[in-house]
């Protein structure tokens, strides 16, 4: 993020808080507990309400707008949490008479834990933003004869909301954990991505030592970009900068790892009726070998209900992204993050490596994976 677009935003989140701040002020002035109830309740319900607006609804504005969105995310956040503190303060406090003293600096107050608040917030996401780890796991598979590692990456959204020079020191950090091969499990570039930026995250993609394989996801080949005027680059271009990088591309296409393991590479499920269904799928090498299933997104319930694989890998999802979106995504029945049973497959949903347009996250931290599959019992 430039500075002058830094800049911008933080005026974006004063901006809003301080309508927002000046707009309640007649309520406070007067003693309306049932009022103030309900007006707190629906800013509550504003802070995922403007989160899920950002993130989750593929709108015009968010995709033209969405730093409005992300900044009256944080001003709803700093000012319930600043009301929340008031609150306490003055059930604690001594009581006194009215004055109109007393009345300017409750409201000085809250002006000032509401700023704090959200700024503090706000600082807290764009630094989680830009704080990729590795995060390790070890599970059994049936059909293993021996133990294989990888690396599995997924929403790197490159030069958008993770910068070239954090995907460059992915590559060093992919590079010295020594993965028998990556999966990169889509979004690596997105339709806020220039060709140029495409061009070079690729580039850098092209120095990780080990084998990698590519599959799609809703945002690499810009199915959206018609909102914001238009693609910067055609799916000819992204093959080309793929295959110029010696990144192999698996398009609902099986191609064997070893003697004892494949992996299955899946269209995403963005697609629709161009998507294979999991039933048309033919597994040349199954009975032989442990299976490992590449899906950008975990949604795909009819597939999850009868795959037969060892593991499924997706992202997608940035663990929710912003607070608390994970917990809500948990209460509709959607895999937002971590490790779901399924009835013939372990599923692991990543938090992906940055977030959606912006460099801003304020639930998990950006991650990749390093995953060793060993001989046993899946």
């Amino acid at each position: 993020m430039n500075t002058l677009r830094f800049v911008l935003w933080i005026a974006e989140i004063i901006a809003i808080l301080a309508v927002l701040f000046a707009l309640q002020i007649p309520l406070r002035k007067k003693k309306h507990p049932v009022i103030r109830v309900i007006v707190f309740i629906l800013k509550v319900l504003l802070v995922p309400g403007m989160g899920l607006l950002f993130v989750a609804v593929e709108s015009s504005f968010a995709y033209v707008r969405g730093d409005v969105l992300a900044a009256a995310y944080f001003a709803f956040f700093g000012d319930v949490l600043a009301s929340i503190i008031e609150y306490i303060i003055r059930k604690i406090r001594k009581p006194g008479g009215k004055t109109a003293g007393k009345h300017v600096c409750r409201l000085a107050l809250l002006g000032v834990l509401s700023l704090l608040f959200s700024m503090g917030f706000f600082a807290y996401g764009v630094f989680n933003a830009g704080d990729v780890r590795m995060k390790e796991h070890k599970w059994t598979a049936e059909g293993l004869q021996k133990t294989h590692t990888f690396a599995f990456a997924a929403d790197l959204h490159a030069s958008t909301s993770q910068s070239l020079d954090n995907l460059r020191e992915f590559c060093i950090q992919v590079n010295a954990a020594s993965p028998e091969f990556v999966i990169l499990g889509g979004d690596i570039t997105d339709e806020l991505t220039s060709y140029e930026n495409m061009a070079e995250a690729y580039s850098l993609l092209s120095k990780i030592e080990a084998p990698v394989y590519f599959i799609y996801g809703n945002h690499d080949r810009q199915m959206k970009a018609h909102y914001l005027g238009g693609r910067t680059y055609t799916d000819e271009q992204l093959e080309e900068a793929l295959q110029g990088a010696g990144i192999r591309i698996l398009s609902d296409e099986y191609i064997k790892l070893s003697d004892d393991l494949v992996l299955l590479g899946r269209e995403d499920i963005s697609l629709g009726e161009m998507r294979k269904p999991w039933t048309a799928l033919k597994n040349p090498y199954e009975g032989s070998s442990a299976l490992i299933v590449a899906d950008h997104q975990p949604y795909d319930e009819e597939q999850l209900a009868i795959e037969d694989s060892a593991l499924q890998v997706s992202g997608h999802t940035h663990a929710g992204q912003l607070w608390p979106l994970q917990l809500v995504y948990r209460l509709l029945g959607l895999p937002a993050y971590g490790e779901f049973k399924e009835p013939g497959t372990r599923l692991y949903v990543s938090a992906g490596g940055s977030g959606w347009m912006l460099p801003l996250r304020t639930e998990e931290h950006c991650e990749w994976e390093l995953i060793t599959l060993e001989p046993g019992a899946n």
